[in-house]
């Protein structure tokens, strides 16, 4: 069956769990949120004939007419952008110079894609542990305006899985421990890891459902389909046998963590179990859902002898008893899914989301799913590691129906980074054709910016044609070595990424230099995106300057010249309390922001607070509680981590290696290298760093110190980059 058959299922728009006043109403509401100078100006009609929106202008008031209130909230998005100067992103806004205007005759807006799909479950871990209520009420708006229509919701699935196991038996001294922190909730979704981060307060776990049920409630009114987890069989590795009728298969261990077990789905009691999880769902949510994600044997699992078409046609026949004409959503990465698995599919159920990390090509776009409909996905970013990077002449390209998908999807784990790429990909939803790129950043700098500037055009195009146009396939950008477990050859920061330098660091110091220069002439230091972009700009030069003096650093140590070593290393954690100023200036790039977000997940309780706190900042340096493979795999260029986190790394590393210049000998100390080595999709990865206790104890101690933190912006980006960019 071809893919394009499947659409019309897949593009249904749910009812609206709590109805408005009229159709209209939820739309108007988002009006009043997102741009409320325009409120009163701005009326909308849904009528279910309408081919395309359509934006004209009816006596002094805007009138937007389109088939449903999704399409209507899109076509705003798409107003707001081409016509009222209004720019919105995960770092910064700028509504300041926006202008209410009205069309001299009516504009029909492009059609988008039928599906543009939004999250990866690790995005929800490493970019959103730390969104309030305002911050989730803000990101549902804006999707809605860039033209996203399904997003995955897993906030309150802590609440599903305690109800589900105490009905199906699982001790209930155990739970808790099973249930992780939401910091590590991705992992124990894909069923990679159990219980790190807990036991997890009550608090949390009722603050995360009341969460959930609001996501699906704003969703379902902006007609958004939220996509919830369905049920594959994952149940507590340890599981009494004898609670369960069937075959329950260990699924051994991910990065020392111990995975769920997965009963097997033909099994007797799936089911039963299948039924047990969805009506807890929708007891939790209040919906009873119409996608599902949910994948079996992700990242190395055990099959167990399964036959996996037998398995996926269980697993489907349980979503449809439990929500008739639901779709199945199965990620595509690495070697999943399984082509047998796949044949056990039902093509008009089921929707396949290809992950794509390839920003030089796109090697993904054109595989086939055996007739499935699948949506590519971009997979920019990992862990939220900081740095400029994205595949420009990829979105520009890559066509208005990608390799046969029907849609697209933001995959990337960290999604609060490079703010002119992520604008490319809304431009690429709602575009069909091939992307002017003059045109698209003309756009982007009045938008963003507030000003026509052939500066700041010719800053963004040096960056397009440099840092972000790689031109081979790399797991995410080329991370600062700032950040990097210290060693003197070091030069890289995590154990899957590429060392590669594919860009000229020039072009990205007069990218900046371009940047000051409009930053100046146009006043901009008080605009919020300015302050980032140019913080990001200057944070990216320091990282590139950090490559060419770790060198000098090791020069100097293999001649063992003591005073030269004193001299190079100062000027490498130079590089590193510049950082720190120049981040400290966007309250985008605050520590204190992200910690604070994540304690309100803890309410008044101290105890709940300090759990949150204490797992975010694990998942950002160590990842594990004892560091190895996973080690600064989520790495951020925050202001306070730069100077009591990553300083604190290097200046003791120093000292020892300059100890070691001096013939003395510390315990634990010098001499020794670790080298740690893993797989990622086939290929063999590895990291390497010098062992030694006294960056050990930074490490370990970090997640428990009493920190400095900042809570507002503090220096003025304008002079700083004055003084970094001479």
């Amino acid at each position: 069956m071809a893919a394009t058959s499947v659409i019309p299922a897949l593009v249904a728009v749910s009812t609206p769990a709590h109805a408005k006043a009229s159709l209209e109403q939820p739309a108007l509401e988002l009006v009043q949120r997102v741009t409320p100078d325009f409120a009163g100006k701005v009326s909308f009609k849904v009528d279910t004939a309408s081919p395309q929106p359509v934006i004209a202008a009816e006596g002094e008031q805007l009138l937007i007419t389109a088939q449903n209130v999704r399409e209507c909230v899109r076509a705003y998005g798409y107003y707001l952008r081409k016509m009222a100067g209004v720019h919105f992103s995960w770092n910064g806004d700028n509504t300041s110079t926006a202008r209410f205007v009205l069309p001299e005759e009516p504009v029909t807006v492009p059609k988008a894609l039928p599906i543009n799909y939004a999250y990866n479950y690790c995005t929800l871990s490493y970019t959103a542990t730390h969104w309030d209520y305002d911050k989730w009420e803000q990101e549902i708006d804006r999707l809605a305006l860039a033209g996203y229509t399904h997003v995955l919701v897993t906030a309150g699935l802590e609440m599903v899985w305690q109800n589900f196991l105490r009905e199906a038996g699982y001790p209930a001294g155990k739970i808790a421990d099973f249930i992780p922190n939401p910091a590590y909730a991705a992992w124990w979704n894909m069923g990679n890891l159990e219980g790190e981060g807990g036991p997890v307060s009550q608090v949390i776990i009722k603050n995360e459902a009341r969460l959930g049920r609001f996501l699906v409630k704003r969703m379902l009114e902006l007609q958004l389909e939220p996509v919830l987890q369905g049920y594959v069989g994952f149940l507590p590795h340890d599981m009494p046998a004898d609670k369960i009728k069937g075959k329950i298969i260990p699924q051994g261990q991910w990065c020392g963590y111990n995975r769920p077990a997965v009963l097997q789905p033909t099994a007797e009691d799936f089911s039963r179990l299948a039924a047990l999880w969805y009506k807890h769902l929708r007891k939790v949510y209040g919906y009873k859902g119409l996608y599902f994600g949910g994948d079996l044997f992700h990242e190395g699992g055990r099959t167990g002898n399964t036959d996996l078409t037998a398995a996926a046609k269980a697993v489907q026949e349980a979503m449809q008893k439990a929500s008739r004409n639901s779709v199945w959503l199965i990620q595509a990465w690495g070697h999943n899914p399984h082509r047998a698995l796949l044949a056990g599919t039902d093509s008009k159920h089921t929707l396949i989301l290809a992950l794509d990390k390839d920003m030089s090509a796109g090697h993904n776009v054109n595989r086939n799913y055996q007739g499935r409909p699948h949506v590519w996905c971009e997979l920019l970013n990992f862990g939220g590691n900081h740095g400029l990077y994205g595949g420009v002449k990829l979105l520009e390209n890559l066509g208005g129906n990608p390799g046969g998908a029907v849609g697209i999807g933001l995959i990337s784990e960290g999604l609060e980074t490079n703010p002119l790429y992520y604008a490319l990909l809304t431009e690429r939803i709602n575009n069909r054709d091939i992307i002017d790129r003059d045109e698209f950043l003309k756009e982007y700098v009045r938008n963003r910016y507030g000003v026509k500037s052939r500066e700041l055009v010719k800053a963004l195009r040096l960056l397009c044609n440099s840092v972000y146009a790689p031109d081979k396939l790399q797991e995410g950008c080329t991370e600062s070595i700032l950040c990097a477990r210290p060693s003197l050859t070091a030069n890289k920061t995590t154990t899957w990424s590429k060392p590669y330098e594919y860009y000229d660091f020039d072009d990205v110091e007069e990218a900046a230099r371009l940047m000051l220069q409009a930053g100046k002439k146009y006043e901009l230091g008080g605009l919020e995106t300015y302050r980032y972009d140019m913080a990001d700009l200057c944070r990216q030069v320091l990282s590139d300057r950090a490559r060419k003096q770790l060198p000098r650093v090791r020069e100097a140590y293999e001649s063992r010249d003591i005073q030269a070593f004193d001299k190079e290393a100062e000027t490498y954690l130079q590089l590193i309390r510049d950082t720190a100023a120049v981040l400290a200036t966007s309250e985008h790039f605050l520590l204190g922001r992200y910690l604070e977000g994540a304690e309100s997940k803890g309410g008044k309780n101290p105890k709940a607070r300090r759990q949150m706190r204490q797992a975010l900042l694990q998942l950002m340096t160590t990842w594990t509680p004892t560091g190895g493979i996973l080690n600064d795999y989520a790495h951020r260029q925050l202001s306070e981590l730069m100077s009591q986190y990553y300083l604190k790394r290097w200046e003791v590393f120093f000292s020892v290696k300059r100890a070691e210049l001096r013939g003395e000998k510390l315990a634990g100390e010098g001499g020794r290298s670790a080298s740690l080595t893993t797989e990622n999709n086939g290929e063999a990865v590895s990291t390497s760093f010098e062992l030694s206790k006294s960056v050990d104890a930074v490490e370990q101690n970090f997640r428990n110190a009493k920190l400095e933190l900042l809570s507002t912006p503090r220096g003025s980006i304008i002079k700083l980059a004055s003084r970094l960019l001479k």
